[in-house]
Parts: structure tokens; C-alpha cells; sequence
């Protein structure tokens, strides 16, 4: 666990006040999959903080709603507990560094901290192919050498944890070549080591076997079934190796993404092709949809560039008798400004007395927007109408303070509205309203 912290004083122009703010950053890590009550780290004693100070102070943790369910923090003792069993293949997919980022907020003085939560992949899942019986067709004329590639499998862990080894059950016709290649994918393929005569066999079946490298070991098998045919010489080929294309988060479904194409020199049945999904995640397959006749790639489910701003794909193109190609698909999700900033009242004095000094704080406002870039940039105000200004604090929070002297027999009472606004186009705005007596 590391942390570092700064401080630092912020001047409120036309009044003699000072806001005293500090921040620290907090960073933990843990494996997946830890049970409900499982203690992260002790936040209180890392900030150096004593026992009872976290009640007094209102300490809170903020972060997206999505994550507010999976920790918590006991005020008591200062604890960062888990609350729920987090599934880290689930809440990052495939990428390769898992971090949560949450923020501690303090009051009396307001003091904003930083914690990074880095989720650690375990072991819990095993490689599996895209079929569970590959289907090969090869000519009896096939010269001994012919490689027939297969789909890898896929596993949803990351680094020693996912597809490691590849095996094949002892047979006495193929043997098996692995090759990686530089996009990180590996090509899998049969090589034919003693020809074959359909006149003695008219079908193999014989196993295939990936295994992780995880401790304990998990593994997944496909069965393979070769019909043994007559020739079929050209496997086919597609005009692009990589196809890569950008949507808006707002696609409507059935808006066409591209097609993929491939040719296959053979005539008749050896040149029809068709195409199929031979990796793809869950999650995508729920978005696209592809015309295994035209190529034609689909969106069939609703975009969120905030859930997930990038889709990665292969697509298989294969002949009628099972000779075949791949290439690599990159969808990009593109960010629109599709989310109203959200304010939060996080601290309110209410009642506040008329003797209090102009340029006291009464307030804590915390404002969220979900959209990235300048979609995400918001702007915060008030009425003019009432003695009451916001003053940037920290990041996205705001010191709600006086801006004159109070006067219950004058005014007893005060109806406030705050308004933010982003900065997207069209800007999206929200408004809060309170009261003050």
C-alpha cells in the first residue's frame, strides 16, 4: 500500500477567507472473488488519523454508482471492507489492469483523499473453444505437410492465469503447431502427418486440449471430426487483415458497421464462403450481429461508451468443406453527450444563524457527469438573488458560502437553486433547489 498527501490554502476573492484542504492518495490491492466482510486495509491509521475522528469528521466515500455496492468503509475502525463478491472478468473484461478509483471526503476542514483499488485476477476460469466439436472436411489427396487451421480458445482471465498449452490426443494422422502471433492471438493449427485414404476411413475423432497457467491448472477440450473428402485447394482469403470502424454511443440498431469480404479461388461448393464470430466476447455478442452469407456486421443491442468504449472481434471466413481464414475486427465506441451532470448536496448548515461572518461556508456541493472529454466538463452556478455564492474547492466540489450579513427580521428564509451545465454540444444542464431558514 502506498499513499502520498499535499496541502494547501485557496483564497476567496473579497472576503478575508480561507478554505484549508488536504489531499492524500490512498492506492490497495486484493484478488478477485474475496468474501463479503474481507478487510482491504485500515484508512484511518494509512492517513494517520485517530480512533473516533472518521464519526466526527462525516467521512464518506464517493464513487460511480456502479461501484458504491462492492466496498465501504466502518467509521468505527477505520476499516475498507468489502461489502459484495466482485467478479473481476465481469466488472473490467479483458483489460489488463483492473482499477477502481473512489474518494474519501473529510469536513471540518474539508479534506478530499484519493484511493486506487487494483482487483487482482484469480484463476476461476477455464480456457473454452468457440464449438465444441470442430468439423474438418479433407480431400484423401491432401499431401502430408496440409495445415487446418482451428479457432483458440479463449479465456477470460488475464496474464499466467489465461491459455497457455494447446495438446492433441494421440492420433495417427495429425500432429499440432502453435504459432503466436505479434497481435498477441496464436494460430493454431493440424498438421497432416500421414495422408489419408478414405477407402480405410471415412471419419477421425480425436481431442484438442488448451490449459491455462494458473495454479491449479484449468483446461478445456473441443472434439474434432474430420470427414475425409476429395480436393479442395484454396482456402479463403480476406481482403483486409485488420477492419476497424468508429460509432456513436447513439447508433440506432441495425445501423451497419461495415462488411467484411473474402474470396476463395475454388469453384462450386469449395469457393462458397460463409462467415462466423470465431472470438468474441459475451458482452459483444449481445451489440453486433454478423450475415454469415454477406459479411455484414450489425449493431443489434444498445451502445454505452461509458460501459465500454472499444469491442474486439475475429471473424472467421470458411469454404464448403472447411478450409478457412481470419481477420481482426476493432469497433470504437465514440462518446455523446447523453448524461446531465448530477448534483450532490454533500454538507448543508440548516438553520444558519444571522451572526454568522460573510464568507462563511454552509454548504459542501459535489457535481458528477458520466460523459468524458469536454461532454464531462461542467459549469456550476447560483441565483444571483440571495447572499450565497459557490466557490471551487476540489475537483468537481464547491464551497457554498455567505456573501453578506444575514438578517432574519429582513429575510427568515431563502429558496436557493444551483444550476450545472456541461459543456457538450448540445449542453445538457441540471438544477437543485433548497432552502435555507
Amino acid at each position: 500500500m502506498e499513499h502520498s498527501g499535499k496541502s494547501f490554502l485557496s483564497f476567496i476573492w473579497g472576503f478575508a477567507v480561507f478554505v484549508h484542504i488536504t489531499t492524500a492518495d490512498l492506492s490497495y490491492s486484493v484478488p478477485e472473488e474475496m468474501k463479503s466482510g474481507s478487510i482491504v486495509g485500515n484508512i484511518a491509521k494509512d492517513l494517520g488519523l485517530e480512533g473516533g475522528k472518521l464519526v466526527a469528521r462525516k467521512a464518506r466515500i464517493d464513487t460511480e454508482e456502479s461501484y458504491q455496492h462492492y466496498y465501504d468503509i466502518d467509521l468505527k475502525t477505520g476499516n475498507f471492507v468489502i461489502r459484495e463478491r466482485i467478479d473481476r472478468e465481469e466488472l473490467c473484461g479483458e483489460t489488463v489492469s483492473c482499477m477502481l478509483k473512489f474518494e474519501l471526503v473529510l469536513e471540518s476542514p474539508l479534506e478530499l483523499h484519493r484511493i486506487s483499488l487494483l482487483i487482482q485476477d484469480v484463476n476461476d476460469n477455464a480456457p473454452v473453444f468457440p464449438k465444441d466439436t470442430i468439423k474438418l472436411e479433407i480431400s484423401e489427396s491432401a499431401d502430408k505437410g496440409a495445415r487446418y487451421r482451428v479457432n483458440e480458445a479463449h479465456d477470460a482471465d488475464i496474464g499466467k492465469n489465461t491459455v497457455k498449452h494447446y495438446s492433441l490426443q494421440n492420433n495417427e494422422h495429425f500432429v499440432l503447431s502453435v504459432r503466436d502471433d505479434t497481435d498477441g492471438s496464436r494460430n493454431v493449427e493440424l498438421v497432416l502427418d500421414k495422408e489419408l485414404d478414405r477407402e480405410k476411413e471415412h471419419d477421425l475423432n480425436f481431442v484438442l486440449i488448451a490449459a491455462d497457467g494458473g495454479n491449479p491448472q484449468r483446461s478445456g477440450t473441443a472434439n474434432i471430426h474430420v470427414t475425409v473428402l476429395d480436393a479442395n485447394d484454396n482456402a479463403p482469403v480476406f481482403d483486409q487483415a485488420f477492419y476497424r470502424a468508429s460509432l456513436p454511443e447513439n447508433s440506432a440498431l441495425d445501423t451497419v458497421v461495415f462488411a467484411v469480404s473474402a474470396t476463395d479461388a475454388d469453384e462450386g461448393v469449395n469457393g462458397e464462403v460463409i462467415y462466423e464470430f470465431s472470438r468474441i466476447s459475451e458482452r459483444a455478442k449481445k451489440l453486433f450481429s454478423l450475415n454469415s452469407k454477406t459479411g455484414e456486421i450489425k449493431v443489434k443491442g444498445t451502445l454505452d461508451f461509458e460501459s465500454n468504449s472499444k469491442y474486439e472481434m475475429r471473424i472467421d471466413a470458411k469454404d464448403g468443406y472447411g478450409l478457412s481464414s481470419d481477420s481482426k475486427v476493432m469497433i470504437d465506441i465514440t462518446d455523446v453527450n447523453d448524461n446531465a451532470p448530477v448534483i450532490y448536496m454533500k454538507s448543508l448548515m440548516n438553520p444558519v444563524g444571522e451572526n454568522v461572518s460573510p464568507g462563511t461556508e454552509v454548504g459542501i456541493i459535489n457535481v458528477q457527469d458520466r460523459d468524458s472529454e469536454s461532454n464531462g466538463q461542467v459549469r456550476c452556478s447560483i441565483q444571483q438573488n440571495a447572499p450565497f455564492k459557490l466557490v471551487p474547492s476540489i475537483k468537481n466540489y464547491y464551497s457554498l458560502v455567505t456573501t453578506g450579513q444575514l438578517d432574519r427580521e429582513l429575510v427568515s428564509d431563502y429558496n436557493i437553486t444551483i444550476t450545472a451545465t456541461d459543456e457538450g454540444s448540445p449542453p445538457l444542464s441540471s438544477l437543485k433547489l433548497f432552502s435555507y431558514l
